[in-house]
């Protein structure tokens, strides 16, 4: 049976404190430089790629997610590093993700 909603107000979403801490990297200029040179490099999904399977690029994944980093300085170099980027698309993308956070 559906749920009525009685004009209850939804609970404002917070953001986890990881989250708000990393977001000023995607906003960053130099990121999105480094995301518009991968894309240029490779418009394809990487690992569909390796199947045979052509799909369009739609997510820049770290390889090494930068956070790993362990001061300021390292978390900039593995976030603003093309090399330590790769094309995927979102279903690889997501993939790729949720392995870290076993």
């Amino acid at each position: 049976m559906p749920k009525i909603n009685l004009g209850r107000k939804k609970k404002p979403r917070r953001k986890t404190e990881s989250k708000a801490s990393y977001q000023h990297i995607y906003q960053n200029k130099r990121w999105k430089r480094i995301r518009a040179a991968r894309v240029r490099l490779n418009p394809l999904c990487e690992i569909c790629e390796s199947f045979g399977i052509t799909r369009q690029v739609e997510e820049v994944n770290h390889i090494i997610p930068f956070m790993l980093g362990s001061d300021q300085e390292e978390v900039e170099n593995l976030a603003f590093d093309l090399e330590n980027t790769e094309s995927l698309c979102k279903y690889h993308h997501k993939l790729v993700d949720n392995s870290f956070n076993i």
